[in-house]
């Protein structure tokens, strides 16, 4: 785990990019070297994603709008790694110039039909997302457009999101 690779296959749940869900920043931190840190003096955070062809770091923005941990972004965003308040990394996720497959077929910038081959779908309201049925396969999510499969078919994916599942309590 010390590159990027931008090749790498997207498992569910486990790993992308060269990296392992779980892993500890300490264990990652040498590919960090020349990290650029974000500030509102780079601009909107957005813009500054878009611009950064190496790793720019940011405060990670969790479910409840505040910031804990800390987040990663490479190559104008084809990579985001983000770690939890702990140091530990729990969510990877691939954009446009990522260029490893899904299930060996599915790619950024593929139609979210396609995964339709692998395994139904449901499209969460709430988080804009759409996320297999059912409990067979976990720890992954798609970004496409904001309704569901049915309503707008050949939708693309913008992003294939990968992440930890919670422990059972």
């Amino acid at each position: 785990m010390n590159t990027v690779d931008l090749y790498a296959d997207i498992v569910p749940g486990e790993r992308a990019a060269g990296f392992l869900l779980g892993a500890h920043l300490t264990h990652v931190r040498s590919i960090f070297a020349r990290v650029l840190r974000w500030n509102g003096t780079l601009g909107p955070l957005r813009e500054a994603v878009a611009r950064c062809d190496d790793w720019l770091q940011a405060p990670a923005l969790s479910g409840n709008g505040e910031r804990s941990g800390q987040s990663f972004y490479y190559q104008r965003g084809a990579v985001e790694l983000h770690f939890d308040g702990h140091g530990t990394l729990v969510t990877i996720a691939m954009f446009g110039g990522y260029r490893g497959t899904l299930f060996g077929k599915i790619r950024v910038g593929d139609e979210l039909s396609n995964v339709t081959d692998f395994c139904d779908l449901f499209f969460d309201e709430d988080e804009d997302m759409h996320y297999p049925t059912g409990s067979a396969m976990t720890g992954l999510a798609f970004g496409a457009e904001f309704e569901p499969l049915e309503k707008a078919p050949s939708q693309r994916i913008f992003g294939i999101y990968i992440f930890s599942q919670p422990a059972a309590a």
